[in-house]
Order: structure tokens, then sequence, then C-alpha cells
């Protein structure tokens, strides 16, 4: 069995996060024996989310076919025959590094495999805006250095990104301009802690509105004429006016999984964009759209220079080809399109959906969890902890090396795709 090496107590190391789109490099964890720590983080959602991939009885560390431990060499081999057998092949991408993309690709135009990521439907609609017309984007540290104005959209974008407060919005921190003269707006059903935790530190307004009505609300504040369907009183619309005239440099912020529920996702993102370009006539501005936290700016990245495509992928007469229908991978799922899914999760904990009507191999982090047993699994590293490895941030102007803080064995995803070429 594949065993951590011993860690010596409370030895200090460096970590750079890679389960999240900001990708934190300043955070420092405590080891012992294989498990970590980390007291330097106040933030407990970011703590719980790195500390739970620690190594625990239930954690899966060799391979498995039909939940019979067995070796790798007899896990690939079993895998090279379901392969063979296959009339239509998916390779699903819960969240990998740059190596892991570049390999499932290799490994793609092998097998004429079918390639997307689990959340490219999210990609896709903020895509669709740069397609039809194009927006303003900005970076992450020109928000922390620059803007006095901020306009956060959706509901649950601070707590899928733990940090974006304490270190791009309101740093410690700022080149130019301090946290007491800036102002955030909140777009959307935010927490009153959430509202008191940003107020300590600058002026802040909370619009409660449903998130289908943003593109209305923008209209409102552009004309600064009430709309029956906002309960907001005339003075509010007016005062909001004011400060976004009076801004600098106004950043619209916003995770396109938050309007997942909404009937109108691609709606809302356009006019967003929409707005800001039109503050542009008089004013900086600009977006800063977060992508999802599963390696997704990684994955848009790498595929795009590689193939010229961000995702829905297939190997077809020497070339990859792209079509956003149908090579939709959860849609290809959902109608048995496909007869064999190799799924590909290096850092998600979100439990994934395997059909049990399709053949499913899982390569995966050992703490990997399944709606039903796959085929066959083999547990792989995870990059960041694991291994050394590169991922692109979410503004996709940096890439990150991420390092190695333990040491427990298991082969990276790109070792386990050579071996099923």
């Amino acid at each position: 069995m594949l065993m951590a090496e011993h860690i010596k107590n409370n030895n200090p190391k460096s970590l750079v996060c890679p389960f999240c789109s900001i990708h934190c490099d300043d955070i420092v964890i405590n080891t012992n024996n294989e498990k970590f720590s980390l007291p330097n983080i106040n933030n407990i959602n970011c703590s719980k989310r790195i500390e739970s991939f620690n190594i625990n009885k239930k954690s899966l560390l060799v391979p498995r076919i039909k939940n019979i431990e067995t070796t790798i060499s007899s896990a690939l081999n079993k895998t090279k025959k379901e392969i063979i057998k296959n009339k239509e092949m998916l390779v699903l991408n819960h969240g990998t590094d740059m190596s892991g993309i570049r390999s499932m690709l290799n490994f793609a135009s092998h097998h004429n495999a079918i390639i997307d990521h689990v959340n490219s439907k999210f990609l896709h609609q903020n895509i669709s805006v740069v397609k039809r017309t194009g927006y303003m984007a900005t970076s992450l540290m020109e928000v922390k250095n620059r803007a006095d104005l901020i306009l956060i959209f959706g509901n649950d974008i601070l707590h899928k990104t733990p940090r974006l407060l304490d270190k791009i919005f309101l740093p410690l921190n700022s080149l130019w301009t301090k946290n007491s003269k800036k102002e955030i707006i909140l777009i959307g059903e935010f927490s009153s802690s959430t509202v008191a935790k940003i107020k300590k530190k600058c002026s802040v307004t909370n619009i409660k509105i449903k998130l289908n009505l943003i593109p209305e609300f923008l209209k409102t504040i552009d004309s600064c004429k009430m709309n029956k369907d906002f309960k907001i009183s005339n003075n509010v619309i007016i005062k909001i006016s004011k400060i976004i005239q009076k801004a600098k440099y106004t950043v619209a912020t916003w995770s396109a999984s938050d309007f997942v529920k909404t009937s109108n996702a691609e709606i809302i993102i356009n006019s967003i964009s929409k707005f800001i370009v039109e503050i542009n006539n008089y004013r900086r501005a600009a977006c800063l759209p977060i992508s999802g936290n599963l390696g997704d700016a990684t994955s848009s990245q790498v595929l795009t220079w590689t193939t010229g495509f961000p995702s829905r992928l297939k190997y077809l007469n020497g070339s990859f080809s792209h079509d956003k229908n149908s090579f939709n991978g959860l849609e290809l799922i959902k109608n048995k399109n496909v007869d064999l899914v190799i799924h590909i999760n290096s850092l998600s904990m979100n439990k994934l959906e395997l059909d049990a009507k399709l053949t499913n191999i899982v390569i995966g982090h050992p703490n990997s969890k399944f709606s039903s047993i796959p085929d066959i699994f083999i547990p792989i590293g995870i990059p960041g902890i694991d291994y050394k490895g590169i991922m692109f941030r979410t503004d996709n102007v940096v890439s990150v090396n991420l390092k190695k803080i333990r040491d427990i064995k298991l082969p990276t995803l790109k070792y386990i795709f050579d071996g099923l070429i």
C-alpha cells in the first residue's frame, strides 16, 4: 500500500494554494506526520477547504477495480481494455494543473476522445459576451491598487473565493487607494455579517434584488428613474448614481456560477459589461469576472493556446475540433451519447456524479467522492500538495508555480495518461 512518508512535527512549509482561482501565495502551513494545518490564515472557509485534503482513514491510496484493491499496472491494463471496447469516449475535467491538461490533450489525440470541463457552461456564458461585443477587463493587482469603487454582483462570490476581500478588494496595503476612501456596492442577497465586515473598512451599500433583475437595475441607475420592480427608494438610486459618477476607477466583478438559477445568465453578464463600457466614456472602469475553483482558468488557457478553443473539443482527422453543443460533456452523459467517461479530479471535493449505466473511470485525488462506485479508480497526487505544477490565476495574466508539501508516493496525472497511450 502507498503510505505517506513521516514529516517532522510542526515543520512549517510555504503553500501556493491550488484550490481557489486567485491562488494565494502567502500561506504557511504546519505539518504533523502526513497532516497539515493553517496557523496563519484566519479565514475559516480557506482553512477548511485546504485541510479537507488531509489523508484520513477513508482516503483511497491504492487503485481499485470494481472497488477491489489492485496495482497501478493492473488498473492501467484494465483501463486500456475499456478504451479499446468503447465507441465514444469523454474525458471530463473536474480540475487539474497545466501539465495535467497537456497530458489530457496528448491522450485525446491518440484515442479520438472528447474533452470538456465540468464548469464549461459558465465559461461560455462569459465568452459569449466577448464573442458578441467584447468587454473591458482588468487584473487582480490593478483592482487591489487602483479601484475606488467595486460593484459585486451575485450571492455567493465571496464564499467561493474567500480571500477576495482581504487580498484584493480591501487589502492591508495598496499603492494608490486607501480602504477608507473606497466604496463597495453589493448587488444581490448578501448576509448581514458580510456587510458588517466590509463596513468596518469602507463604505458599503447592499442592494437586495433578485439576480435576474440586474439588467433592469443597471438601466435604472443610468436613468436615475425609479423602477416599480425594485423595493428601493429613489434617494438610494440617486445616491448610487452619484457614487458611480464620482469614482475614478470602477470595477464590476461577478462569478458566472452565481447566475446559474436565473433564466438570463448571459443577458445579466452582457448588461454588466455594457454598463462598464459606457462608464468608460467619462471615467476608467473595468470588469473582473471570477472563474471557478476547479482549475477553470488553467483549463481554458491551456486548451486555447494549444488548440485554439477553450473547451468542448474532440480530436478528429488529425486536429482538434470544437462544437459548443455536440461536445458538451454533461449533456453527452445525460443523453447516453458516450459509453466511456474518464473523470479527472485533482482538485474537487464535490461528489462526482457518475452515471452507473456508463463505464466510469476516475483518475482522482485520494479523497475523491462518488455518487456510485466507479468501474476503475486510480489515485493521483494533488498539484500544489503532492507535486509541483503551474496554474493560471482568474485574471489570466499570471501563472503561479505550485509547490510540493508532502510525499505520499502517488503518481501525477501525466504519469497515468502517458501509461495509457
